[in-house]
C-alpha cells in the first residue's frame, strides 16, 4: 500500500543536503505513539536477526532548484512525496493520524496538510515488469580494512543483482515468518554511470555519504514477489528514504 501526502507552506520549503534525515522524522510524525515506538525500537527481525522498519518514501516530487553557495534546496511553497509499507495496518495508521492534524515541521519549514491520496494500484499481474527507482537503490558490504570500510555496488556488477534479491528474500523471512521461495532478477536498463547518486545523510557528526542508483531497471520474478517488492522497496536502507520504486509498465 502506498499513499501520497501534500503539503503546503507560507513560504519557499528550502532543505538543506541530508534533508532525507528530516523526510525521516517527518514521516514518523504520523505514526500514533505506541506504533511509531514499535517500528524505531524493535521493527521486524528475520532468521539472521535482521530487522527491518517495513516502511519507505520517496524523495519530493517537486522539483528544487539547488542553491550550490548554501548548498540548499528550494522546493517553492508545494511538496509532497510518497509513503509506502507491505504492511496495511502501518498505512493505516499514518491514514488516521492524518485525519487529527494538519501542522507539521519539516526540518525548519512549516508545513500544512492539505491532501492525503490512497495510490490505487491494480495487482501486479506479470513476471517481467519495468520500474523506475524514485530514490537511489543502494546495496553493500563491510570489510575490515584497517578499520571497518562499507563497500558500495554498481548496478553492473554481479553483487548489485545477487545482494539486491537476498535482501528482498530477507525481508520476506521478517515479514511472512518463513522461507522465501522466490527469487528476484534485477537488470539496469541504462548503462551511463550519470544514474549514480551520492546523498548526503544527516547533518554534523552525523552526516554521511551512501551511495546508490536510480533510473529504470526490468524485474522478473513471481507475480506475488513483484507486489511484495513494489510495496516493501529494493536495496538497504529503505526506512531512510532509498530504493523507493514505481512501476512503469508489465510485460505480457
Amino acid at each position: 500500500m502506498r499513499i501520497k501526502l501534500e503539503f503546503v507552506s507560507g513560504r519557499d520549503v528550502v532543505l538543506p543536503t541530508g534533508y532525507y534525515k528530516y523526510l525521516q522524522a517527518l514521516v514518523y510524525n504520523f505514526f500514533s505513539s505506541s506504533i511509531g515506538r514499535f517500528i524505531h525500537e524493535k521493527g521486524f527481525e528475520n532468521f539472521g536477526n535482521r530487522v527491518y522498519k517495513f516502511f519507505c518514501f520517496s524523495s519530493p516530487l517537486e522539483r528544487a532548484q539547488y542553491d550550490n553557495v548554501r548548498k540548499t534546496f528550494n522546493f517553492g511553497k508545494e511538496i509532497s512525496f510518497y509513503v509506502a509499507s507491505p504492511i496495511d495496518w502501518i498505512m493505516e495508521d499514518i491514514l488516521r493520524n492524518s485525519l487529527a492534524r494538519t501542522k507539521f515541521e519539516l526540518g525548519r519549514n512549516k508545513l500544512y496538510l492539505t491532501t492525503v491520496t490512497l495510490v490505487s494500484e491494480d495487482s501486479i499481474k506479470s513476471r517481467k515488469i519495468e520500474i523506475k527507482a524514485l530514490t537511489p537503490i543502494e546495496v553493500h558490504s563491510t570489510v575490515e580494512l584497517n578499520g571497518k570500510k562499507t563497500i558500495y555496488y554498481s548496478p553492473f556488477e554481479r553483487e548489485f543483482k545477487t545482494l539486491v534479491n537476498k535482501n528482498l528474500q530477507h525481508k520476506w523471512e521478517a515479514l511472512r515468518g518463513e522461507g522465501c521461495p522466490y527469487e528476484l532478477h534485477i537488470e539496469p536498463l541504462f548503462t551511463s554511470f550519470n544514474n549514480k547518486r551520492i546523498v548526503y545523510y544527516g547533518f554534523g557528526k552525523k552526516r554521511f555519504l551512501i551511495e546508490g542508483w536510480v533510473g529504470n531497471y526490468l524485474l522478473e520474478g513471481e507475480p506475488e514477489f513483484l507486489n511484495f517488492a513494489y510495496n516493501v522497496a529494493l536495496g538497504s536502507r529503505n526506512s531512510q528514504g532509498f530504493g523507493f520504486i514505481d512501476l512503469v509498465r508489465e510485460y505480457s
